[in-house]
Parts: structure tokens; sequence; C-alpha cells
């Protein structure tokens, strides 16, 4: 948490970037604020509460608790009886933005840094990485806490960038069109990724063109001489695209065991003076995966801990990165040897018996499913080679892909389909979109005896799941509003 030594915000500040009029007890130009919170539970004496609305909400009605809190002012866009210093602005909402463009310039002057991703998948994956890749002396740069990625989160995990920190890398997530201008516009940085673009957030953004189009705008905003880093394929699908005609910034692309026999992947399809960071998984003997790869001047080997094709990517997107802003491809390496996956993200625990669950439950649309199917099966291989016995059980839990509007009943056929190209012994299945699912998972030549849906409380999936022992794998994965970690419970894990 930030403190007042190290956050750096005076009423001055506030007046100056939000044209704010004040009202009630006055307070010197140069009064600091100990930080910023937008919520009264989190909120700690002596910072700024901002008032925001919502439609289910209206943080004017919380002013009064704020300064029983210690408050020592609040920004709100209406009057209000309270018995502190109010500082009245036109939009609460609009004036995070001027607050948030503060501190980055504040940290600029400092001479730190600023690093923003986003994409469908891979996002908070690959900015742990990116912390690790950028660590110096032993300090992480400053990020997101928890799931800060909105127009809330991205604001108030700036207030926490302090004096003490070092550099930021923030994630930054969007839902509808305009999300993206909305921060962007603030998020001015020497380098920024989009980590895979896919069917995601379809309800608001309606297409997969429309994700590119909307996540691509963070682009824009990196500073002249900054870096762009994306996976190759995006140059491939959208080489229309306005950033591709960019030539103020640097290009960093990545790619995965590219097909050598595929010509329209050569250096002259890419921007001049671009940087390709070429990137292969290989199984080496004793069951272990290394990942490696080449910029031509430079190159790198990492052990990887699990062999999953999209965390390799991840880890090529934050090594380039940092390849970018001055870390060596090997040095950044040797930092990964310290990765740790986040809880819900590609993270692999035991079961009392021995059988190891792979949870994936944080998020889940099409991109990220795919590329789970492939993780548990190679995963599954690689249990079978360790144990030196035959492949125990592959199992799956999955739960609906959310947020996909009425593309929902065809994405989850396809789903449904690629899942019976995995060979799961069984599948339990949760959710309201189980009949599209189960249509494409039999027209995909699946077994139907193999696919059983869940229903009811998730106590109910005592007695439908098989016992467990080593080698089996279990698969769990969905949207967070499936809460699939009830049912991970159930394994005698806490995820």
């Amino acid at each position: 948490m930030t403190d007042s030594l190290s956050f750096w915000l005076d009423k001055g500040s506030v007046l100056r970037e939000t044209s704010a009029r004040e009202e009630g007890p006055a307070l010197p130009d140069d009064t600091p604020f100990a930080g910023v919170s937008t919520d009264t539970r989190d909120l700690r004496p002596d910072m700024l509460f901002v008032a925001l609305r919502g439609e289910a909400f209206d943080g004017h009605d919380y002013v009064g608790e704020a300064f029983r809190k210690g408050a020592r002012a609040a920004l709100v866009s209406r009057s209000v009886e309270a018995t502190g210093p109010l500082l009245i602005v036109g939009d609460t909402r609009l004036a995070l933005q001027g607050l948030a463009r503060a501190i980055i310039r504040k940290r600029f002057a400092e001479g730190k840094r600023l690093v923003t991703l986003t994409g469908t998948a891979g996002k908070t994956t690959t900015r742990e990485l990116l912390c690790l890749v950028l660590s110096a002396e032993g300090r992480r740069p400053h990020t997101n806490r928890q799931n800060w990625n909105n127009e809330i989160g991205v604001p108030r995990t700036l207030w926490e960038w302090g004096e003490k920190d070092g550099d930021a890398v923030l994630e930054v997530g969007i839902r509808k069109p305009g999300d993206m201008d909305y921060l962007s516009s603030v998020l001015v940085s020497d380098a920024s990724i989009v980590t895979s673009v896919g069917e995601g957030h379809l309800e608001t953004l309606g297409s997969v063109e429309g994700v590119w189009k909307e996540k691509s705008h963070l682009l824009n905003w990196v500073r002249p001489g900054g870096a762009i880093v994306l996976p190759l394929d995006l140059l491939f699908r959208y080489p229309a695209s306005p950033v591709f005609r960019e030539r103020q910034r640097r290009f960093f692309f990545v790619e995965l065991d590219p097909d050598p026999g595929d010509s329209a992947r050569g250096p002259r399809s890419v921007p001049e003076g671009s940087t390709i960071l070429t990137g292969t998984l290989r199984k080496e003997e004793g069951g272990k995966w290394i990942l490696s790869g080449t910029t031509g001047p430079e190159s790198f080997s990492w052990k990887m801990p699990s062999p999953s094709s999209i965390l390799a990517m991840d880890a090529l997107l934050a090594l380039a990165a940092g390849n970018a802003l001055g870390v060596s491809l090997q040095e950044g390496a040797n930092h990964l040897e310290n990765f740790s996956p986040l809880p819900g993200r590609m993270q692999e625990k035991r079961t009392p018996e021995g059988a190891l669950l792979l949870l994936d439950h944080y998020n889940s649309n099409p991109l990220s499913l795919r590329g789970a199917f492939q993780w548990c099966a190679e995963v599954w291989k690689k249990e079978a080679t360790l144990s030196r016995g035959e492949p125990g059980k592959l199992l799956a839990v999955l739960g609906d892909m959310l947020e996909l509007g009425e593309d929902s009943p065809r994405l989850h056929r396809e789903a449904g389909r690629i899942a019976a190209e995995t060979p799961f012994s069984a599948i339990f299945y949760k959710g309201d979109f189980f009949q599209d699912f189960r249509e494409g998972y039999l027209s995909g030549k699946g077994e139907e005896a193999r696919l059983v849906p869940l229903s009811g409380p998730p106590s109910s999936g005592q007695g439908v799941f098989p016992i467990l022992t080593r080698g089996d794998v279990v698969l769990i994965k969905g949207s967070r509003g499936m809460h699939l970690e009830q049912e991970a419970r159930l394994f005698g894990v806490e995820a």
C-alpha cells in the first residue's frame, strides 16, 4: 500500500488537474493526500475520497462515511452535506483521468517507465511474466492489484504508483466501445503489448475485428521511440490497420514454432526496422520442456514449468517487451525462473490422491479454451511419462463462456467440437449452454457417454466425479461467473 510520503498528490494538484471548485472548510494548496479511494471500505485516513456514480450506486451517499473514516477531502460532482472539504467537478469519472495523468507525469519526471498491455487472453499472465523480466535489484515493477484493470481500477493502480517504486506494468481491460479511448488517453507509455485477439466481449464489441479495433487504440499512445509488441499473427490478420503504418515507434513481433514452409511470414512482410523474436517449444529427454528463442543478435533458453504453448507465447511477449526496454533475452529468461501462476490462471495443484488439477477458471473465451485443451493434453502425456506407466484419466470440468452475446450458441458448439478432438475420458459441464456444447461435441464424433451435465448445487457433483489416482489429470475451465472453484473443492483442492 502507498503512504503519504511516497504517493505525492496534494490539494493544489487536484485543483489544477480537475478544475475543481472548493466548498466547505478550506485546505492549504500544499495539503498532501495519502492516496485516493473510490470505496469507503478500503479508505484510510488522510486519503482523497472520489464519489463515483453508477447504475446501481452513488458514491455521494457515502461522503459522510468517508469523512468519519478520516478522509482529508472529497471529490464530488454536486454539493452534499458534509463535515469536511469538498472539491466539486462536473464529472468525477472524468476527473479520474486528470489525477492519473498527474501521477504519470510525476513518475516520468523521476525517470520511471510505463508499459501497458491488453488482449483477449493472456493479459494477466503476460503482466506477471513481464514484471519478473523487468525486476531489478530485487524490486518488481508496480502493477495492478487483483483485477484492477478497468476504467476505475487503472486509475486506482496509478494512484498507488509511489516514488519508491520502479517502473510500472499496467494491464488494461475493456468491455465496450469507448472504454479504451477513455483509458488509453491517460496511459502514455514507453511500450505497449496486445497479447491476443479473439472472441471476447462480443456482446458489446460485436466481432473479432471490433475487438482488434478497440484494443489497438492502446498502441496509439506509445511515446515516439517507444515499442509496440505484438504476436506476428496480428500483422497478417490486420495488415491494413493504421497501427502498422506508424514509423515513430519500434515494432517487436513474436511467433512460436513457425512453419518453415510459410513464405508469407518472411522478414519482408514486416515494417522496416522491426525485430522478430522467434521461439521454439520442445520436450527434452526426461520430460522437461524448454522454450528457446532468438532475434538473430540475441537468444535465450527457459525451462518451462508447464508444457503450454499459451504460456510460451506469453513469455515471448514479455521477453520481447523487456528487450525493447534494454533487458537482454537471457537475463529476462533467468528472471522467469521465479514465475508462479496466479490463482485460477494456468495453475497446477495436486489432489490428496496425487492426481493433477489444472485450474484455469478465472476467465474463459474460445481462444483461451482452445489453449487450455492443448495444455491439458500435453500435461496428461507428461504425467504418464513421469509415472513411467500408462496414461491415467483425462477429465474436464467445464463451464459456460460468458459475455459472447448472440454468438454464444455457435461458439459453444465450436467448443464442443474441439473438445471431441481432445482425448478426454469424461467431460462434466456446468451452465446454460450445455445443449449447444453437446451438439458440437457429438458432431465432432464425441461419445455421448463421456459427456455429463452438472446441475444443482456444487455438492451434487460429489457422487458424479470419479475417484482420482496418481496419473489422472483434471482441467477446470470456465468463466469467472460460473464459480468453478466450488467444483475444484470437491476434489480436495482449494482453488
